[in-house]
């Protein structure tokens, strides 16, 4: 079975969520053929040499339905080989997702930039932390490394 992968190379900043105005597609459809288990996270692919290829950085790979950045080597025999890391902000649609960002200026203080568009009180200055856990050798946080560890900040709210 044979699959086909899109090389290209993007200038854009690895954070920003579409891509397409500052990547230029290369070559499209690329034939490569699968010599073991392609990863979906990490995949690696083996194609002909091609010089155009040397300064990839980006693949779009449909039939993973995933994008990736990419670092291409030269290998034997004539072959060119791509390691590829997902690109988690570019691959799925986040377009239906309801999520609210507001901006930091630093680990321990809002902005505070006076902003109609974001739900910051400018004017507030008492900051406070509570500690929901305090982790120690037992504690199901460190123990399991399946747990997803999550920083949660809340605007707004009781104020005692």
């Amino acid at each position: 079975m044979a699959f086909t992968i899109d090389i290209a190379n993007t200038t854009a900043n690895p954070e920003k969520y579409n891509k397409s105005n500052d990547t230029t597609i290369i070559q499209a459809g690329v034939s490569i053929s699968p010599l073991s288990i392609i990863n979906q996270l990490t995949p690696v692919f083996v194609i002909d040499y091609d010089s155009r290829f040397l300064n990839a950085n980006y693949i779009f790979a449909p039939f993973l339905g995933r994008k990736y950045f990419a670092t291409v080597s030269v290998d034997t025999a004539g072959r060119m080989v791509i390691q590829c890391k997902v690109d988690y902000i570019s691959s799925f649609n986040l377009s239906n997702c309801p999520i609210t960002v507001t901006r930091n200026g630093g680990i321990g203080k809002p902005t505070e930039i006076p902003d109609n568009k974001l739900p910051i009180i400018p004017n507030r200055k008492r900051i406070d932390s509570k500690t929901v856990f305090s982790p120690d050798i037992n504690d199901v946080f460190i123990n399991d490394i399946r747990s997803m560890n999550y920083v949660v900040t809340v605007v707004g709210g009781d104020t005692e």
